[in-house]
């Protein structure tokens, strides 16, 4: 009980820190009405494997209600149609495994005319990111 307690509270202050380079890392790139925008990010981990954080990824992006969920080696990709305007948006996940380290990084497009807030994107793309290490 007393280890449960104390790896909950690790889990919970680390988080935070955890998600603080993803967030450094985000990149927006594209005329916002003008062209399409691909927003990105990444962060790594050590000890954690490319199957893993896949399969991770994956899954929540399903149970999340994401359409066209594919996994394919160290690629997750998905869709998402949340303007009613019939044109979804792509959701990939690049998995690569070296030296011991995993780097998963996040590029979300938008296309033409479709707008986002980089704030609700970059939040996202982290927590989603997060989802992979457990």
């Amino acid at each position: 009980m007393r280890h449960t307690l104390i790896a909950t509270l690790l889990a919970v202050l680390l988080a935070p820190a955890a998600q603080a380079a993803c967030k450094q890392n985000f990149t927006t790139l594209g005329l916002p009405l003008l062209s399409q925008i691909e927003y990105r990010t990444f962060e790594t981990y050590k000890g954690l494997g490319q199957t893993t954080a896949a399969k991770r990824i994956a899954a929540r992006l399903a149970a999340e209600g994401y359409a066209r969920v594919r996994r394919s080696g160290g690629v997750v990709t998905a869709l998402q149609e949340t303007s009613g305007s019939g044109r979804p948006q792509e959701l990939r996940f690049i998995i690569t495994e070296r030296s011991g380290k995993t780097t998963i990084e996040a590029i979300f497009t938008i296309q033409q005319g479709q707008i986002a807030g980089n704030r609700v994107v970059r939040n996202e793309l982290c927590r989603l990111i997060a989802t992979a290490a457990g």
